[in-house]
């Protein structure tokens, strides 16, 4: 099963949310952007407590609206769509094999429904719930005509829900990854330990333990790890125990370090697997080696072990003996304890986590968005706070889908600015840089970058691309860079004379900003007079574009200009190749040398 969406009502200042994760359908990684005190925590709170509701009756009260604690009465109720994989309908068909039942029509989503009620704010009963879409149909023997599940066998019916909730994917929700790593981690005897919060402690790593055995091999365990080393009367046991621990050292090195050296430029560090007993049991060390110093992981820094816990709990927790369906991980505020320049490595390790696994992260960091999510991301905004000096306000989440806002937003010099905006993010002056390309629009961004990764890597070409708005909102960041004598060049379609077309802007920019422009802010027919008229698509073959196109749309078979510009984002998005013929790349070529020798010649 896999996690689609969620419906959020009433729980504390979320009155009614929800968390699309069907769209687009390419994407794994959903940001949730906003200011602190936004909301954004409180979502992910929602979405952990629907899996794992461990609040004791007595405390539930504190999941209401604190406007609303007087006299709540009412539901929280939480709702999850799940995609039903074709190895969980072949489950449920062997299920109802069992009871001598036939599956007619199998269910494609599963919703499961979390429902606390509530009278004059005390808790009152909850209610976990599964319903299907569409409703399961079988066949008993001797039938000829399909019977709904849930009305004429209800007593079937319920034992499949309850087999459903082994089934459910697990949501893992981590406010943090700085965790208290434990000195030494027993593989043994672990309920001998007299404190709770230890015991607990312990089982957790115990059972990571087990995690990265069984990422190394399937066929290793903790319990057949702890076998062979207590076995020391056959060298055969004693080597194998030897091999294990180098094979794990080697998996955390290459797991942990390999990206945290990509990130830090750090190679300085290796990690070692230690094993011992004491009067507890056997157990692990863990030791980070930096040169001749030997040290624990509660040694190193904030950074360091952030950075460690993340992928422990995350890249390993994936292996877990037992659980199915695609994992969700929750992450709030990553890599905080990460330098900004970090911070945007990040975000490809997070791509590297989503074999079997989706992730939502909450961010308000700049350097935490990515054109690759744009289209995944999510504005979180508390629309009770409609003055900066309102104090007791009425907190009301909402979560608006990033083309939604882009499409309320009134500010759009370039597609990221509304998000920035809502961050209230203002650049620093040395944050501008040369070698920039303009280009018209999001659309044509992502069709030049994804060329140019994909056909012209190996070429050198030393500048890089704008995403860009639309042709007609530069002038304040054309003015900007001139001010500050950055080097810029524009490249807009060769279509049109109003000023929202390619040649219409590029005379208004030079008119009404500066003459200097003319070398700078250019149309494709500037390129080459072939390209006279073109827009950005018509660099390519008429039957690339339709072919582009049924990447995403299959069943098309006439050019849409919105399905050819949506293919090649998610093209983009997954850095996928596509064969393109030699006229289309002789005519990319020609856009990026001309750009090259542009830049040359404002060097001169």
């Amino acid at each position: 099963m896999k996690y689609e969406k969620f419906i959020i009502e009433n729980f504390k200042g979320a009155s009614e949310v929800e968390i699309d994760l069907s769209r687009p359908f390419t994407s794994k990684v959903f940001p949730l952007v906003g200011l602190n005190e936004s909301g954004k925590t409180t979502i992910l709170e929602a979405i952990d407590f629907f899996q794992d509701d461990s609040i004791e009756e007595e405390d539930k009260y504190k999941l209401i609206h604190k406007k609303d604690l007087g006299s709540f009465s009412g539901k929280i109720r939480i709702e999850a769509t799940l995609h039903l994989e074709e190895i969980d309908k072949k489950k449920i068909k062997v299920f109802l094999k069992e009871h001598d039942l036939k599956v007619a029509t199998n269910a494609e989503k599963a919703y499961r429904i979390s429902e606390d009620f509530f009278e004059n704010t005390s808790y009152k009963d909850g209610t976990l719930d599964w319903q299907f879409m569409p409703n399961i149909k079988v066949l008993s023997n001797g039938q000829r005509s399909p019977r709904d599940l849930a009305s004429e066998y209800p007593s079937v019916y319920e034992e499949l829900k309850k087999g459903l909730d082994k089934l459910q994917p697990r949501i893992l929700y981590y406010p943090d990854f700085l965790f208290d790593f434990p000195e030494k981690i027993y593989l043994e005897n672990i309920d001998t330990l007299t404190s709770e919060k230890e015991k607990a402690t312990q089982k957790e790593y115990s059972k990571i333990i087990d995690d990265i055995l069984r990422s190394i091999n399937p066929d290793y365990s903790l319990t057949d790890f702890l076998l062979k080393l207590k076995d020391i009367s056959t060298p055969a046991s004693e080597a194998a125990a030897t091999a294990i621990k180098e094979q794990v050292s080697r998996e955390l090195n290459d797991k942990i370090l390999t990206p945290w050296n990509a990130i830090f430029i750090d190679t300085g560090k290796s990690i070692k697997i230690e094993t011992g007993n004491d009067t507890t049991g056997y157990f692990i060390k863990v030791r980070i080696n930096e040169g001749q110093n030997t040290f624990l992981v509660n040694e190193r820094s904030l950074g360091f072990r952030w950075f460690f816990g993340f992928i422990l709990f995350t890249e390993f927790r994936k292996r877990r003996d037992g659980e199915q369906g695609e994992y969700l991980f929750l992450f709030d505020e990553p890599a905080s304890n990460l330098h900004e320049s970090s911070q945007k490595k990040l975000l490809d390790i997070f791509k590297s986590l989503t074999d079997n696994a989706k992730i939502i992260y909450t961010t308000h960091s700049p350097y935490l968005l990515s054109p690759e999510f744009l289209l995944s991301t999510s504005v979180v905004i508390d629309s009770g706070r409609l003055e900066e000096s309102i104090v007791d306000h009425r907190q009301d989440i909402k979560v608006i889908p990033y083309r939604q806002f882009v499409s309320q937003s009134q500010n759009e010099e370039t597609h990221y600015k509304p998000l920035l905006d809502i961050l209230e993010f203002h650049p620093n002056e040395f944050e501008k840089t040369d070698n920039i390309v303009f280009f018209e629009g999001k659309f044509d961004y992502y069709t030049f970058k994804w060329v140019l990764n994909t056909q012209f890597s190996e070429e050198g070409y030393n500048f890089k691309l704008y995403p860009g708005a639309s042709v007609d909102k530069y002038e304040n960041i054309f003015r900007e860079y001139l001010a500050h004598d950055k080097k810029f060049i524009a490249v807009f379609d060769a279509d049109g004379d109003s000023s929202s077309k390619g040649k219409g802007a590029q005379k208004r920019y030079i008119d009404n900003i500066s003459q200097e422009l003319k070398k700078q802010v250019f149309t494709l027919k500037d390129i080459d007079t072939s390209f006279d008229t073109f827009t950005t698509e018509k660099l390519f073959t008429e039957d690339e574009r339709l072919q582009i196109q049924q990447k995403s749309f299959s069943s098309d078979m006439i050019y849409s200009k919105s399905h050819f510009n949506t293919a090649i984002q998610e093209l983009f998005i997954q850095n996928e190749t596509f064969t393109l013929s030699s006229q289309t790349i002789e005519n990319f070529k020609k856009v990026f040398d001309f750009i090259k020798e542009k830049f040359d010649a404002l060097e001169n």
